[in-house]
Formats: structure tokens, C-alpha cells, sequence
């Protein structure tokens, strides 16, 4: 007899069924008769946490997600120390609340005085009577809220559960949620994006609990009239700049011989000398710090000491020292052991390609892995997941042309390698370059023709010889991380030297110098290594 109307094997039913199975994970034998909670869990709401909740239920209908984060502070640490511990935060993450975005805000409120001073060179008749902290720092704090509270609502308005705790694993499928939240959810999939936190310097005469970290530097109440940086990499750099800009006396102390130790020495070299001369930093370059005192007065000591004589030498009277040497991933209390996740010597969680942790169901992106540190590589580790998970298509990403930016004064842009790493892989090595120290310093782009700015700017390129192709470009110089934004989509297309030839410049810019000086210019080769040598 035929099978009546209601049997599951009516094409209705199983057009139900199918519908059914395609949007719940109704199959409890697939993960150990076992249905849990979430489909996906994420821990950590920065950018890249950010991205995965909202598109996992808006790209791909994935029926359950939550996420969670620590409760809303300007500060994520619970006293005005580096050495706080870590139990704030609010959905955003570093980039948006306490990073990249009142950084910026900072920078373009410094940058503003170079832009009235220039404007007299061109005839306006600009008073500057002085910079106004107090408004900066009002405004940021109202931005800072109103963006915690917008993406929050956008998360829950996309359907996804947003619990206000600290996250923990218990097990490979249980996260326990402190207060104010205080509940355990599980979850097939979790994803780890809980970011990094300031690192502490250990000082060899103490005193690091008198530091203060990048958190409490966008927090000050009062514009320090004397500042101590100890640290050279891009943060330490970029807030070194800013409070110079602003008349702060800011001194900034460090090991090398050059700051930003990660970068094109050309850049390097050159950035330290604009930081000296256009921003008015003083350099405290080949010095180790080693202590930080509390005067009677309660203003601060540093204690340095010099790489080539062994002098110590005592800097007085700081109203605030900012140690900026590094970030260390937010694995405090996050439960890795009791999940069996794997962790590299520094801390940051392991993962393959794919963003896998060593545990199967666990994943992990941003800056906690032992990958590039960037909120858009974040944000495209968390697209990248999404597809190799949920969409049917395994996606990677190449972290050798990573377009950055480094908002000293003036800026830098980067893609690709520097030339240390480029001899490496290609030891047969063009170097177009021009406004490097080594040639006798930088130009000034036209804007300032009329000015008495001491902004300058330099570029590199740097060319297989054996391909034509293009592996490095850096540039120092107005409007720097604009510029290279596009330069990074030439680079991961697999730009040529002989591409920049054909690439009429737009005149009269400062860009166009990428292309003509490697390009229509045909200017020789600064250096050629051929072999790995230097010819």
C-alpha cells in the first residue's frame, strides 16, 4: 500500500527534515551523545571575537552563538599600575576601547598642531593658543563608551548571546562565566580571541609598580609636564611622539641603537631622527633601564644604564614613566590546562593554518596566537574560520604582504619584507631607496614648501632580481598608511618592478615617488646583493 501523507518519506517532510538539520546540530551521536548549549562559543569580544559571533548568525544562521567579555572599563587593569591585574575590559576589545581607535584620536589631536603651524606658511592667520587635555580627554571617554555600548547592542541584535564575565575553560567543551553573569554554558566549537595585556618589564632594581602602561597613558587626568617611555617599539614610539607634540619634556629610553627593532633599519634610523628633530623626543638610545624610584615629592626616577660604558645614569622629576616593551597574550585564568591547550614558551596559544588548536573543537585567532599582531589580521583570521568552518570553503591567510601602518610623526607605512629578511629568502636583491639616512637624510613632500616644518619623508623598494618582483616597500611620510593600503593590494597581486614602470604616477603627489623612483625614474639600485652579498 501506499505510505500515508504524513510519512517522513513524503518530499514535504523531508524538505522538513533537511531544513531542520541544516540550521540544528540535532545529531547528538556526531559529538559523543552529546548536544550542548552553543554551536559556537567565542571568548573575547575584540575585533576579531567581534567579527566571528556577528557573522557566524548573519553569514552563516548558525542557530546558537555567545560570546563573553569582562565588564566595561577606560582601563583594563584594576589599579593604576602596569602590574595590575587584568580583570576588566567591555565588548570592543583593545582595538576599539583602549588601542588602535583613541589612538588614533590622540595622534590626530597632536598631528593638529603641525597642520595650524603650516597653515601660516600658506596665509592663514592661525592663532594657536595652546592644547586643551581636558577636552581630548572628555571626548575620548564619551566616544570610548558610546562605540562599547553600540557594539554591544549590535551583537545582540544579530542574535547573539552576550554574557558580561570572565571566561574559562572547564573542559574542551565548557566555559564557566564569572560574575556579573556567573553561569556555565557549553558549546561544540569554541573560539579563543582574548587578545593580549601590556607586558611587565622585570627591572633589575625594581620599581616596575611605578609604571603605568598604554592602557593609563590614554587615561591621564592632568598632561604630564615630563614623561618617561621605556620601550621603542611602535606604541612606545607613537605615544612618545604625540605627548612631545603636546610640550610634554618625553624622553624615551632604550637598548638599541635605533627604535622599532621589528622594521627596515633605513626606517628605522630615519624615524629616530624625525622623532628627535620634528617632534622634539629625546633619545635615550644604547641604555638599559634599570629601576624606577618614587621621589619624596611622589614624582619618579629612571635608572639607566649605558650599553657601551656601563655608566648609570639617574633622570629625575617624571611625572609618569610609560613602559611599553611588548604585549603578552590573555591566558590568565583562561582555563588552557583544564582544555588541554597547547601554549608556545612566550604563552601564545599554538594553532595550524587553519587557526586549530592542538584540541580538535577548539580554535583560536588575534593576537593571543603565536602569529602577526594586527586588528585586521584578526578580523580576517575570524572571516577565514567562518569559511573553513561553516561556508565550504578552506581559506588561509599569507602573513608575508600584510600592509601596516606606524603612526609616529611621521607616519610609516610597510608591506612586505625588510631587507634583512629579504636577503634571506631572495639573495639576489635590489635596493631602490631615497631620503634614508645613509644618503644624507629625507626630502620634504611640496606641502610644506611654504612651511618651517621639519618633516621629512624617505622611501624603499626592494626587487628580486631574479623575478622582477617586488617583496618589500616602505615609506616614511605624510599620509604613510593611506598610501599603503594600496601598495598592499599591488604587492599580494604579485607586483613587478617592471609593473611600477608602467603605472603612470599621479603628479603632483608624494605616492607617485613609489613608482617613479624603482620605475619611470629608472634610477640605479642604492645597494645590490647578489648571492647574499653585498656588492
Amino acid at each position: 500500500p501506499s505510505a500515508p501523507r504524513h510519512c517522513i518519506t513524503s518530499p514535504a517532510c523531508l524538505l522538513f527534515i533537511m531544513a531542520i538539520k541544516n540550521s540544528v546540530d540535532w545529531d547528538a551521536s556526531a559529538h559523543g551523545g552529546h548536544s550542548y548549549d552553543y554551536d559556537l562559543y567565542v571568548i573575547g569580544t575584540g575585533s576579531g571575537g567581534m567579527r566571528a559571533t556577528k557573522k557566524a548568525k548573519s553569514m552563516y544562521n548558525l542557530p546558537k552563538v555567545g560570546t563573553c567579555e569582562m565588564p566595561f572599563a577606560q582601563i583594563s587593569v584594576d589599579q593604576r599600575s602596569i602590574v595590575g591585574k587584568n580583570t576588566l575590559g567591555g565588548v570592543g576589545g583593545t582595538c576599539v576601547l583602549r588601542g588602535c581607535v583613541p589612538k588614533k584620536y590622540f595622534w590626530y589631536a597632536s598631528h593638529y598642531k603641525h597642520e595650524l603651524e603650516n597653515a601660516k606658511g600658506y596665509g592663514w592667520q592661525v592663532e594657536n593658543n595652546g592644547f586643551n587635555w581636558k577636552t581630548l580627554l572628555e571626548k575620548k571617554r564619551n566616544e570610548i563608551a558610546r562605540l562599547n555600548a553600540a557594539v554591544t547592542r549590535n551583537e545582540e541584535k544579530n542574535g547573539v548571546d552576550v554574557h558580561i564575565g570572565r571566561g574559562k575553560l572547564v573542559d574542551a567543551h565548557t566555559v564557566q562565566i564569572g560574575e556579573p553573569a556567573n553561569k556555565t554554558v557549553t558549546a561544540k566549537t569554541i573560539l579563543l580571541a582574548t587578545g593580549t595585556t601590556p607586558s611587565v618589564l622585570k627591572l633589575p632594581l625594581g620599581g616596575e609598580e611605578h609604571c603605568i602602561s598604554s592602557d593609563h597613558i590614554l587615561e591621564v587626568e592632568d598632561l604630564p609636564k615630563k614623561l618617561a617611555v621605556i620601550g621603542a617599539g611602535y606604541i612606545a614610539c607613537e605615544f612618545a611622539c604625540m605627548f612631545a607634540i603636546w610640550g610634554t619634556e618625553t624622553h624615551v629610553v632604550y637598548r638599541k641603537d635605533a627604535p622599532l627593532t621589528e622594521f627596515d633599519d633605513d626606517c628605522r634610523y630615519f624615524i629616530q631622527k624625525q622623532m628627535e628633530n620634528h617632534c622634539g623626543c629625546i633619545m635615550h638610545k644604547l641604555h638599559t633601564p634599570e629601576g624606577v624610584e618614587k621621589q619624596a615629592d611622589g614624582k619618579l626616577t629612571v635608572i639607566m644604564k649605558s650599553v657601551e660604558s656601563g655608566e648609570v645614569i639617574r633622570l629625575p622629576d617624571f611625572d609618569d614613566v610609560l613602559m611599553a616593551t611588548g604585549r603578552t597574550p590573555n591566558t590568565w585564568e583562561l582555563g588552557l590546562e583544564a582544555a588541554g591547550v597547547e601554549t608556545d614558551p612566550k604563552g601564545r596559544v599554538k594553532v595550524d593554518e587553519w587557526s586549530k588548536t592542538n584540541i580538535n573543537n577548539i580554535y583560536a585567532i588575534g593576537d593571543i596566537t603565536d602569529r602577526m599582531q594586527l586588528t585586521p589580521v584578526a578580523i580576517q583570521e575570524a572571516m577565514n574560520f567562518l569559511s573553513t568552518m561553516y561556508g565550504g570553503k578552506r581559506r588561509k591567510l599569507d602573513y608575508s604582504k600584510v600592509a601596516s601602518a606606524v603612526f609616529v610623526q611621521p607616519p610609516m607605512g610597510t608591506c612586505g619584507l625588510s631587507e634583512k629578511e629579504a636577503i634571506k629568502n631572495h639573495p639576489n636583491l635590489d635596493v631602490y631607496m631615497d631620503g634614508a639616512v645613509s644618503q644624507g637624510a629625507g626630502w620634504q613632500a611640496e606641502v610644506f614648501k611654504f612651511t618651517e616644518s621639519k618633516e621629512e619623508m624617505m622611501l624603499k623598494v626592494l626587487v628580486d632580481a631574479d623575478t622582477d618582483k617586488v617583496v618589500g616597500i616602505h615609506y616614511v611620510g605624510k599620509d604613510a598608511g593611506e598610501i599603503m593600503q594600496g601598495f598592499g593590494t599591488a604587492m599580494k597581486m604579485g607586483c613587478t618592478r617592471d609593473d611600477l614602470y608602467e603605472t603612470v604616477a599621479i603628479h603632483p603627489t608624494s605616492a607617485e615617488e613609489l613608482v617613479c623612483i624603482p620605475g619611470i625614474d629608472l634610477m640605479a639600485p642604492e645597494r645590490k646583493y647578489r648571492d647574499g652579498k653585498l656588492c
